[in-house]
């Protein structure tokens, strides 16, 4: 009778921490339909049944030639939840820390004291390097519904371009495409006279 009661308190013990363990693994899983739903509740369906028939069956096997009891039947519980809840914890560490990552990388630029103005690109916009820096060559383009913040206007040169820092650093704008932007005075740096327009050079 001790035998059953210990391997039910060992499946009991294992279902909880399936249950638990399943909730780490699946707290970042995509919502994305039916197959995904397919996958989140068969990870979830193994963890916890999975849990219960090892618990009941690590733990049989661990206790079969020890005298039961109380003390014996916890200490063997603890130990089979940290070996299934630490994983499990650090699988959720790991993806909490990718998540921020990514969060990080999807956060809009923030202006500053040499980029004040923000825009938002209406279009895809191909960057440039700066006539400072030698020949104008094309570098990244600046995808649709991006923000920007403008920095100085090189409004002398030919070319005329805009600095501009978006999500991937520093690129250069076209005159031809500065009209591709459209200003955000509500996310200026505060204190900044918002501009009226994208033409930049209008005053000079």
């Amino acid at each position: 009778m001790k035998r059953f009661l210990a391997i039910l308190v060992f499946a009991i013990a294992g279902l909880a921490a399936g249950w638990l363990a399943s909730g780490s693994f699946l707290a970042f899983s995509p919502r994305c339909g039916y197959d995904c739903e397919n996958r989140v509740f068969g990870i979830f369906f193994l963890t916890t049944i999975g849990g219960f028939f090892g618990f009941a069956l690590i733990g049989h096997l661990a206790t079969r030639k020890r005298h039961i009891t109380v003390k014996t039947v916890l200490a063997v519980n603890a130990a089979l939840c940290l070996l299934m809840l630490l994983p499990a914890w650090g699988f959720y560490t790991w993806k909490l820390h990718q998540h921020y990552v990514e969060a990080e990388a999807e956060r809009p630029v923030k202006p500053n004291l040499e980029f004040l103005h923000m825009t938002i690109a209406t279009r895809p916009v191909q960057g440039y390097t700066g006539s400072d820096f030698g020949p104008i060559e094309p570098m990244r383009a600046i995808p649709q519904w991006q923000r920007c913040l403008i920095g100085t206007a090189q409004c002398e040169k030919r070319p005329r371009q805009a600095e501009m820092l978006c999500k991937d650093g520093v690129v250069y704008v076209n005159e031809a495409d500065w009209h591709a932007f459209s200003l955000i005075p509500s996310e200026n740096l505060p204190g900044t006279i918002a501009l009226q327009s994208m033409d930049l050079c209008a005053s000079q």
